[in-house]
């Protein structure tokens, strides 16, 4: 669970921010840096790239995650029980992809968020929190577009 003066990420994404939205890591050290197609119309947001720290707090996170489901699985069928092992082995892969050269499935991501919060309500508090983690936003961010904006719709205030 996010810790309470915590803001999850996507609270921090200005609220005007739309249409294309465009995720770049730029080096460290290096300032006054813009990237977009529109030069006038850029709006930046700074996140940073995921570290092996991150990777160690994702890891924390899947774990409580993986305790909640605990707590619940003999209130599951089988079938059931089985397929949310099977979409937390899935989030689990997507979301260590912290090194630079791996890149996350936004699709991945977003498909088994969706089938965790809608079939198991009872784990929803810790999912939210897994997905409200700082560390998490990094990788979200890094899988692209489409997972940013699936992020603001299901957890967002000011969802697009």
């Amino acid at each position: 669970m996010a810790q309470e003066n915590e803001k999850p990420w996507w609270s921090e994404l200005p609220s005007e921010v739309g249409g294309d939205v465009i995720v770049a890591n730029v080096g460290a050290g290096a300032q006054g840096v813009a990237v977009g197609k529109n030069l006038a119309g850029i709006s930046q947001f700074t996140q940073g790239a995921p570290t092996p720290d991150d990777k160690h707090i994702i890891e924390q996170r899947m774990a409580e995650v993986e305790a909640a489901l605990a707590k619940v699985r003999d209130q599951l069928d089988p079938t059931k029980a089985a397929m949310a092992d099977f979409q937390m082995k899935l989030l689990r892969g997507e979301l260590v992809k912290t090194d630079e050269n791996e890149t996350p499935s936004a699709s991945t991501i977003t498909q088994v968020g969706d089938w965790l919060l809608d079939n198991l309500p009872d784990i929803a508090e810790a999912v939210v929190g897994l997905f409200a983690t700082p560390a998490v936003g990094k990788v979200v961010g890094k899988a692209g577009d489409a997972a940013i904006k699936w992020a603001r719709r299901r957890f967002g205030h000011s969802a697009a």
